[in-house]
């Protein structure tokens, strides 16, 4: 069982980048941390049948991509999009929010489908090998390969209307 020491000092090393992975995925601040929560209670109730084979950081992070999936297909995901598309503005003051709004390039990487968004997100910006983002996608690594090769496609034609001057400045 875990004490309470360890269980903060867990989300006080891991909360800033699980956040910022949930954030990549559903695009909402508030949504994202009700998931990274979501993530570490359950890590916290099943910790006993982590065998170890992964460092607790990935193990964390497939938990966080697998509550951000199940968030995507539900009621409240559509529902925050309609609400979106009918004005509903919602302010956040987070620093890594204000970076991705500044960044062209993570602009037009948030606007990919997700199989595709979460490839560049996790080779480019989280430096994994294609292997260790095999292991976690739970998906072969020829398949992250191909994943990454249409992201870098469809970068490609999106960002084609910038000069690469503005790219490389960021």
């Amino acid at each position: 069982m875990l004490t309470n020491e360890e269980m903060h000092d867990l989300m006080d090393t891991y909360s800033p980048y699980l956040l910022q992975v949930s954030f990549m995925y559903v695009k909402d601040w508030v949504a994202a941390e009700d998931i990274v929560q979501e993530s570490f209670i359950q890590y916290f109730k099943s910790y006993a049948s982590f065998e170890g084979r992964a460092s607790i950081k990935t193990y964390l992070t497939k938990i966080t991509i697998h509550k951000c999936t199940d968030y995507l297909r539900s009621w409240a995901s559509r529902k925050r999009t309609l609400g979106k598309l009918f004005g509903q503005k919602q302010s956040h003051s987070y620093e890594f929010e204000t970076q991705l709004e500044h960044s062209e390039l993570m602009k037009h990487v948030l606007q990919l489908p997700l199989k595709y968004r979460e490839s560049i997100v996790l080779f480019y910006y989280e430096d994994m090998t294609t292997i260790e983002m095999a292991g976690l996608l739970s998906i072969s690594e020829n398949t992250v390969k191909t994943r990454l090769r249409r992201a870098r496609e469809m970068l490609k034609v999106r960002v084609e209307t910038l000069g690469w001057e503005e790219l490389l400045n960021e």
